[in-house]
C-alpha cells in the first residue's frame, strides 16, 4: 500500500497549478486586509483561451501572493512593460483582476496595484475549447508525472504509459471540479493559496483512486 499524504506535500512544493471555485480568501497587503474569493471555476471559453497561456498564468499566480504594479511585473518576469500591460489589459477586460489600489509616486507617476479576482483558477474540463486542450492536459501531465516519478523511487518497476496518463489527466481535471463545488461555501482567512491547492488536489487524487479504473494503475503502475 502507498500512502499519498506526504508525497502529496512533497509535490506541492515545487509544482504550480491552476485552481477551482468559490472560498472567501484573506491576504494581508501594505494597505491592510483585502478579501477575495480563493478558487473559482472557469466555465467561459474565451475566458478558458485567455488561461492557456504560461505568462498569465504566471502573472496570475504572482498577485494572487500579493498586489503588484505593472513595474513590478515587468522586473519580475522580465519582460518590457508593454508587453506586460498588454497581458494585464485581457486579464481585466475578463475580470479575472482588477485594481487594488492606486498610489502617486515620486515624479507623480500613478502606480496601479493589481489582485486577482480569485486566488486560484481552474478550468471547466467540459468548456476547454479544443484549440488549448492539449495545453490544460499537459499541465495536470506534469502534476502528475512529478508523483508517479515519486512512486518509482520506491517500486523500481513502476510505469504508466502516455495514453494512460493522458486519460488520468482529464479525469484529474473533472474531479477538481467535483472537489471544488464541495468547498464552494467555506470561508478562509489567513491561509496561503499554495495550501488551498494541496487540499484540492489532495481530494481530487483520492477520488480518483477510489475509481476501479484507476486505482491499481496509481498504486502500482504497469498501464
Amino acid at each position: 500500500m502507498v500512502s499519498f499524504s506526504p508525497l502529496l506535500i512533497s509535490v506541492e512544493r515545487f509544482k504550480i497549478f491552476n485552481g477551482l471555485n468559490i472560498i472567501n480568501f484573506t491576504q494581508i497587503s501594505a494597505g491592510g486586509t483585502t478579501t477575495y474569493k480563493a478558487v473559482y471555476i472557469v466555465n467561459d471559453p474565451e475566458k478558458i483561451k485567455l488561461l492557456a497561456d504560461y505568462t498569465r498564468e504566471e502573472i496570475l499566480r504572482l498577485l494572487s501572493i500579493q498586489p503588484m504594479t505593472e513595474t513590478q511585473l515587468s522586473k519580475k518576469l522580465r519582460l518590457t512593460k508593454a508587453a506586460v500591460s498588454y497581458h494585464l489589459h485581457l486579464l481585466s477586460q475578463a475580470k479575472l483582476i482588477r485594481v487594488e489600489k492606486t498610489e502617486v509616486e515620486k515624479h507623480g507617476i500613478l502606480q496601479k496595484y493589481y489582485l486577482p479576482t480569485a486566488a486560484l483558477f481552474i478550468v471547466d474540463p467540459q468548456k476547454i475549447p479544443k484549440e488549448v486542450n492539449a495545453y490544460f492536459i499537459q499541465n495536470q501531465i506534469q502534476y502528475l508525472r512529478g508523483i508517479f516519478s515519486l512512486l518509482k523511487i520506491n517500486q523500481k518497476n513502476y510505469s504508466v504509459s502516455s495514453k494512460a496518463l493522458e486519460k488520468l489527466a482529464f479525469e484529474l481535471l473533472k474531479q477538481l471540479k467535483k472537489v471544488s463545488e464541495k468547498f464552494a461555501k467555506i470561508e478562509v482567512k489567513n491561509e496561503d493559496v499554495e495550501t488551498i491547492r494541496m487540499k484540492i488536489y489532495s481530494e481530487a487524487l483520492t477520488n480518483l483512486m477510489k475509481q476501479k479504473e484507476w486505482k491499481e494503475i496509481i498504486k502500482k503502475g504497469k498501464a
